[in-house]
């Protein structure tokens, strides 16, 4: 059987799903709590801060801040992560994605409970678990590496509780303590305290780094080997911007002595025979201030005349040939704009962002434009996900339900997992919708929301019944009578009636109970208990019911910092 094209537009590409447990990570994830009151792992933390890791993060945030492309790529990347919806699952099978907890019956709900509030507890102040999302998906872009920290709250400011993702320049720990600097600007050193938010010695800090393949404690982002090409980029943005901006592009002007305005007024006309007569060197200075002041005016006011009008000067023939300009204007040479197409173009090849959608799908065709959303997801957001999901399994939910008694063998195949329903991978849902329906394989609740209808658009019995009527047209006497008992009730009780009362024979009254639309015998009320005392009221008869389950207290949430 051939294999289906993927650049064809009828090619069916798979919707976005949760990849299986086992599936191949490409991005290494990695992930450890640090011990803010741990002397060691505080000495780790500043031998990090000035290794040669730190340096070539600085660069990538000030590549990221300077290039747009960079920058639209990563945000792009980091906002579509934070659509998507993150839940507590159970590893059933390891070759298939997890399964949400509550579906899984062999969990104990408690188990459940508990994984539930340490997921619901990852509320960050920077837009919730949204913002947290799209912060750690952002710093590991960039830099690799990013720290999940627990902000205590801030009475002072209204703030409660967070856990927020921090960049590695965020966080500091020095002798006095740990803190976090939010605004660069208002932190001089360590020595200023003016906008910090000092953290706690059992404040919970956790490290999430996507590994390196030589070093696995040092972090890895796809920007550490463009470093050297965005700084060439932008060596030639600031040659043209300085070309662009040199006084020199305006040249210089040869002007010959014996030259004046020919509406210079006559310097005899008004003299004074007791001054000297003006020398030869003044006149020419007098020009040239002139002639500077013609050129400059229409640049200052943009309805001098000196706009339209061309500057008059007169004197001999012979010099006016001698008038030049000579420009020192620097020519872009088609080499330096090859080179800078070229080094933006390895740039965007080097991303974790298809080139493609960087530069707005400008050389892609509708026929394939669907295959670039799925590879977008596969190749670049989904290894992302799943980067996120298993640091903050191993760094941060397994640790805490370990806090509240749960067994190892309890919480071992207990994990973070998405749902990334969310994300629209194929172009036209509404027509997979339809084609769906048609088959019976989704139901009207879901083709309503994929065309954007809501449970109240949904037709009503009466109406279902009036357009089967109209649809199928003729129908058998009994189906037309048990139509028109649906649709108008009180003509067809009425018609009944008239009838009974014109017919020779009474109908008896199990017939009468059965044509009401009544099945139970005996005219529909339920059957006496000949054993009751009169003027008892009626049993209802027992069936099976669920009693009403009793929750036991809420599982204890751990104090901040307990974690």
């Amino acid at each position: 059987m051939a294999a289906k094209n993927p650049f064809r537009k009828d090619f069916d590409p798979i919707p976005a799903v949760p990849a299986a447990f086992s599936a191949h990570r490409p991005l290494t994830a990695a992930a450890a709590r640090i011990q803010l009151d741990d002397a060691s792992e505080a000495e780790m933390f500043k031998l990090r801060k000035g290794s040669e890791t730190a340096l070539w993060q600085s660069s990538a945030w000030e590549y990221y801040d300077a290039i747009s492309e960079i920058k639209f790529a990563f945000n792009l990347v980091a906002n579509i992560v934070s659509r998507i919806r993150l839940f507590s699952a159970m590893i059933v099978d390891p070759a298939e994605a997890p399964v949400d907890l509550r579906k899984v019956e062999s969990v104990d709900p408690a188990l459940a409970d508990a994984a539930e509030r340490a997921l619901m507890r990852l509320d960050s102040a920077y837009g919730g678990q949204t913002g947290m999302l799209r912060d750690a998906a952002l710093n590991l872009s960039v830099t690799g590496e990013c720290y999940l920290v627990q902000v205590p709250a801030r009475g002072g400011h209204g703030i409660d509780e967070s856990w927020d993702i921090r960049s590695v320049d965020e966080l500091q720990i020095t002798k006095s303590g740990s803190y976090i600097t939010p605004r660069r600007d208002l932190v001089g050193g360590n020595t200023t305290k003016a906008g910090i938010i000092p953290l706690p010695d059992h404040a919970f800090v956790g490290r999430m780094w996507r590994a390196h393949p030589r070093f696995s404690e040092e972090p890895d982002s796809s920007l550490r080997g463009l470093l050297d090409l965005c700084d060439e980029l932008l060596l030639l943005n600031r040659t043209y911007r300085a070309t662009h901006r040199s006084r020199l592009n305006a040249g210089m002007v040869f002007i010959p002595d014996g030259l004046a305005r020919a509406a210079a007024p006559d310097p005899n006309l008004y003299a004074d025979e007791d001054d000297p007569e003006e020398t030869p060197e003044e006149a020419d200075d007098q020009f040239e201030e002139e002639l500077i002041a013609a050129m400059a005016t229409p640049i200052e006011d943009e309805s001098s005349a000196s706009a339209v009008v061309p500057l008059l000067i007169r004197g001999p023939v012979e010099l006016g040939k001698e008038i030049k300009h000579i420009k020192f204007e620097r020519a872009f040479e088609d080499s330096m704009n090859a080179r800078y197409e070229r080094l933006l173009e390895r740039i965007l090849q080097g991303l974790d962002v298809p080139k493609d959608t960087v530069t707005g799908l400008a050389n892609v065709k509708y026929s394939n434009a669907i295959q670039i959303d799925e590879a977008l997801y596969k190749a670049h957001i989904e290894p992302m996900l799943l980067l996120i999901v298993d640091s903050l399994t191993v760094m941060f939910l397994r640790p805490y339900l370990r806090s509240q008694g749960w067994s190892q063998a309890d919480v071992s195949r207990v994990v973070i997992w998405y749902d990334p329903s969310s994300v629209a991978t194929r172009n036209d849902r509404a027509a997979d919708a339809d084609s769906g329906f048609e088959k019976m394989a989704i139901s009207g609740d879901t083709w309503r929301r994929a065309h954007g209808f809501t449970e109240a658009d949904a037709p009503s019995p009466t109406e279902m019944a009036l357009r089967i009527l109209v649809e199928k047209g003729s129908f058998t006497p009994e189906l037309s009578e048990a139509l028109l008992t649906v649709v108008a009730p009180e003509i067809m009780a009425a018609a009944r009636k008239a009838q009974q009362g014109a017919s020779v024979a009474p109908i008896p009254g199990e017939a009468a109970d059965i044509l009401g639309g009544n099945t139970t015998p005996g005219g529909g009320a339920p059957a006496e208990d000949p054993n009751a005392e009169p003027g008892a009221e009626p049993v209802e008869p027992e069936g099976e019911s669920t009693p009403p389950g009793e929750d036991g207290p809420p599982f204890p949430l751990a104090e901040p910092g307990e974690v």
